[in-house]
Protein backbone atom coordinates (compact mmCIF):
# COMPACT_ATOMS: atom_id res chain seq x y z
CA UNK A 1 0.00 0.00 0.00
CA UNK A 2 2.87 2.52 0.58
CA UNK A 3 4.38 1.96 -2.99
CA UNK A 4 0.65 2.32 -4.33
CA UNK A 5 1.09 6.04 -2.28
CA UNK A 6 -2.44 4.47 0.01
CA UNK A 7 -0.78 4.73 3.04
CA UNK A 8 2.50 6.66 4.14
CA UNK A 9 4.94 5.39 6.66
CA UNK A 10 6.16 7.94 9.33
CA UNK A 11 8.22 6.19 11.97
CA UNK A 12 6.36 3.62 13.43
CA UNK A 13 2.78 4.86 12.30
CA UNK A 14 0.82 4.86 9.01
CA UNK A 15 -0.91 7.95 7.72
CA UNK A 16 -3.13 8.88 4.23
CA UNK A 17 -0.90 8.81 1.46
CA UNK A 18 -1.46 11.09 -1.36
CA UNK A 19 -3.01 8.62 -3.81
CA UNK A 20 -6.01 8.26 -1.01
CA UNK A 21 -6.35 12.23 -0.54
CA UNK A 22 -6.30 12.37 -3.94
CA UNK A 23 -8.92 9.81 -4.27
CA UNK A 24 -11.07 11.68 -1.57
CA UNK A 25 -10.66 15.23 -2.73
CA UNK A 26 -12.62 13.36 -5.93
CA UNK A 27 -15.68 12.01 -4.04
CA UNK A 28 -19.12 13.78 -4.77
CA UNK A 29 -22.05 12.93 -2.86
CA UNK A 30 -23.88 14.44 -6.61
CA UNK A 31 -22.13 15.59 -9.60
CA UNK A 32 -21.40 19.39 -8.98
CA UNK A 33 -23.06 19.43 -5.63
CA UNK A 34 -19.70 19.89 -3.43
CA UNK A 35 -18.41 22.74 -5.99
CA UNK A 36 -21.56 25.07 -5.97
CA UNK A 37 -21.92 24.22 -2.24
CA UNK A 38 -19.01 25.73 -1.16
CA UNK A 39 -19.49 29.37 -2.13
CA UNK A 40 -22.90 29.21 -1.11
CA UNK A 41 -21.91 27.97 2.34
CA UNK A 42 -19.58 30.90 2.52
CA UNK A 43 -21.97 33.25 1.76
CA UNK A 44 -24.64 31.93 3.95
CA UNK A 45 -21.95 31.60 6.66
CA UNK A 46 -21.60 35.74 6.17
CA UNK A 47 -24.98 36.48 5.70
CA UNK A 48 -25.88 34.73 8.70
CA UNK A 49 -22.75 35.14 10.79
CA UNK A 50 -23.49 31.51 11.72
CA UNK A 51 -21.26 28.33 10.73
CA UNK A 52 -22.58 26.75 7.74
CA UNK A 53 -22.56 22.86 6.39
CA UNK A 54 -24.01 20.69 3.45
CA UNK A 55 -25.03 17.21 5.10
CA UNK A 56 -25.64 14.39 3.01
CA UNK A 57 -27.03 10.85 3.63
CA UNK A 58 -23.88 8.27 3.59
CA UNK A 59 -24.62 4.43 4.28
CA UNK A 60 -27.52 5.37 7.39
CA UNK A 61 -25.76 8.28 8.54
CA UNK A 62 -25.32 12.41 8.21
CA UNK A 63 -21.86 13.09 6.54
CA UNK A 64 -20.84 16.43 6.56
CA UNK A 65 -20.02 17.10 3.50
CA UNK A 66 -18.46 20.73 3.12
CA UNK A 67 -18.90 23.44 5.66
CA UNK A 68 -17.46 27.45 6.18
CA UNK A 69 -17.08 27.89 10.05
CA UNK A 70 -17.64 31.07 11.78
CA UNK A 71 -16.79 29.77 15.29
CA UNK A 72 -13.19 27.61 16.05
CA UNK A 73 -14.89 25.49 18.33
CA UNK A 74 -17.53 24.67 15.49
CA UNK A 75 -13.86 22.86 14.32
CA UNK A 76 -14.30 19.56 16.15
CA UNK A 77 -18.30 18.85 15.49
CA UNK A 78 -18.64 20.35 11.94
CA UNK A 79 -15.45 18.78 10.43
CA UNK A 80 -15.87 17.63 6.71
CA UNK A 81 -15.57 14.27 6.71
CA UNK A 82 -17.25 13.54 10.56
CA UNK A 83 -20.59 11.50 10.68
CA UNK A 84 -23.67 11.86 13.13
CA UNK A 85 -26.79 9.13 13.14
CA UNK A 86 -29.24 10.00 10.93
CA UNK A 87 -32.76 10.81 12.06
CA UNK A 88 -36.19 10.22 10.11
CA UNK A 89 -36.96 12.34 7.10
CA UNK A 90 -33.89 15.06 8.19
CA UNK A 91 -30.55 15.16 6.98
CA UNK A 92 -28.56 17.88 9.26
CA UNK A 93 -28.57 16.54 12.74
CA UNK A 94 -29.77 18.69 15.78
CA UNK A 95 -27.04 19.38 18.43
CA UNK A 96 -29.36 21.61 20.57
CA UNK A 97 -29.57 19.82 23.14
CA UNK A 98 -26.34 18.01 23.59
CA UNK A 99 -24.06 20.44 22.11
CA UNK A 100 -26.25 23.73 22.50
CA UNK A 101 -26.22 24.40 18.68
CA UNK A 102 -29.36 24.07 16.66
CA UNK A 103 -29.40 23.52 13.12
CA UNK A 104 -31.54 25.54 10.77
CA UNK A 105 -31.94 22.94 7.48
CA UNK A 106 -33.08 23.41 4.39
CA UNK A 107 -32.91 20.27 1.53
CA UNK A 108 -31.48 20.85 -2.01
CA UNK A 109 -33.39 18.73 -3.74
CA UNK A 110 -33.48 17.57 -7.92
CA UNK A 111 -36.08 18.51 -10.32
CA UNK A 112 -37.65 15.30 -9.56
CA UNK A 113 -38.21 16.35 -6.09
CA UNK A 114 -35.28 13.87 -4.44
CA UNK A 115 -33.60 15.75 -1.59
CA UNK A 116 -29.90 15.07 -2.10
CA UNK A 117 -28.85 16.49 1.10
CA UNK A 118 -29.50 19.74 3.02
CA UNK A 119 -27.69 23.11 3.77
CA UNK A 120 -27.74 24.47 7.16
CA UNK A 121 -26.82 27.38 9.66
CA UNK A 122 -25.12 25.94 13.02
CA UNK A 123 -25.71 28.58 15.71
CA UNK A 124 -25.31 28.76 19.49
CA UNK A 125 -28.52 30.65 21.31
CA UNK A 126 -28.64 33.65 21.77
CA UNK A 127 -29.04 33.83 17.96
CA UNK A 128 -33.05 33.51 16.39
CA UNK A 129 -33.36 30.62 14.28
CA UNK A 130 -36.46 32.22 13.09
CA UNK A 131 -34.34 35.10 11.67
CA UNK A 132 -31.91 32.90 9.63
CA UNK A 133 -34.77 29.97 8.37
CA UNK A 134 -35.10 32.65 5.33
CA UNK A 135 -31.84 32.47 4.46
CA UNK A 136 -31.10 29.27 4.65
CA UNK A 137 -34.53 28.31 2.62
CA UNK A 138 -32.62 30.97 -0.58
CA UNK A 139 -29.29 28.98 -0.15
CA UNK A 140 -31.17 25.55 -0.54
CA UNK A 141 -33.51 26.67 -3.91
CA UNK A 142 -30.47 28.73 -5.04
CA UNK A 143 -28.13 25.30 -5.07
CA UNK A 144 -31.48 23.13 -6.00
CA UNK A 145 -31.58 25.46 -9.05
CA UNK A 146 -28.03 25.11 -10.02
CA UNK A 147 -27.91 21.52 -10.23
CA UNK A 148 -30.81 21.36 -12.63
CA UNK A 149 -28.91 23.41 -14.97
Amino acid sequence: MTELEVVQRSENRYRVGAQAFRLGQSWQPYPRLLELARGELRRLAATTRASSVLAVPCDGHILIAAASLTRPQDSLLLRPGSTVPQRTGRFCPTWQTEHELVAIEAAIRLPTGQAVGSIAAVTAPPQSPVAISDTVARAARTLSAALAN
